[in-house]
């Protein structure tokens, strides 16, 4: 997981990737803009959705450190 802060200290943003036998997911998190995107390691099609609202956040993000 590769995390982001701004130059206060303070968590803003977090990406991370996971890989399976047949596709690729990576979720890429910047304040509350998610975005979500999916390869195909057969075909190599991407698929990518991004979502704007509350997300989903490792424990130590908060957004106010």
């Amino acid at each position: 997981m590769v995390t982001s802060k701004d130059n206060q200290g303070r968590s803003i943003a977090w990406q991370e990737t996971y890989f399976g036998k047949d596709e690729t997911v990576n979720v890429s998190v910047v304040r509350n803009i998610t975005t979500i995107s999916t390869r195909d390691k057969t075909s190599g099609k991407v698929d990518s959705k991004t979502f704007i609202g509350r997300t989903p956040l490792p424990s130590d993000f908060d957004g106010k450190k």
